[in-house]
């Protein structure tokens, strides 16, 4: 039997096409990038940080440390909710520190907003005035006459002429 020689393998990739494809990635790429900056303008409309704005450009004054504000801003709340202070003094209406209104609720309970209107009879002036709100109107005038039985006499309605009929 004839001895078989064996070759050792030959190289499966080339050094210098790999070379080639890799330049020709990055041309790619650059040129890609090119195209998009041409495409879309990336320049900002507003000063960069740091850099100076000339006084001719007309815009807004933006805040330098919004972050400080914010906090400073913050404090500023939590100082006027912890303390003691007239919102309206000739109406009666005082700002009370968040923990002491907590404790009120707790204690208290919530007032009962569903009260009766402040001029029971003022309101519904409003929805007799207009001919197709007839039914709430008449709603509203039955609240008001129960939660206020004696302040006004209950109305009577005229009952329309009773039809004559001919034999």
């Amino acid at each position: 039997m004839a001895k078989v020689v064996r070759h050792p393998e030959t190289r499966d990739v080339w050094p210098g096409a790999l070379v080639l494809i890799g330049l020709g990635l990055l041309v790619f790429l650059a040129l890609a990038a090119l195209g998009l900056r041409l495409i879309f303008d990336t320049a900002p409309f507003w000063p960069l940080a740091g850099t100076q704005m000339n006084g001719t450009a007309a815009g807004p004054t933006l805040q330098h440390f919004p972050g400080a504000d914010l906090a400073a801003f913050r404090q500023q709340e939590d100082r006027e909710l912890g303390m003691l202070a007239w919102v309206d003094r000739n109406g009666g209406i005082a700002r009370i520190p968040i923990d002491d209104a907590m404790k009120l609720v707790a204690a208290q309970g919530l007032p009962d907003w569903a009260g009766t209107p402040a001029a029971a009879g003022e309101d519904c002036a409003l929805l007799e005035g207009e001919v197709p709100r007839a039914p709430q109107a008449d709603i509203c005038r039955a609240r008001a006459d129960a939660a206020q039985p004696n302040a006004r006499a209950p109305q009577q309605r005229q009952a329309a002429p009773a039809m004559e009929t001919r034999p």
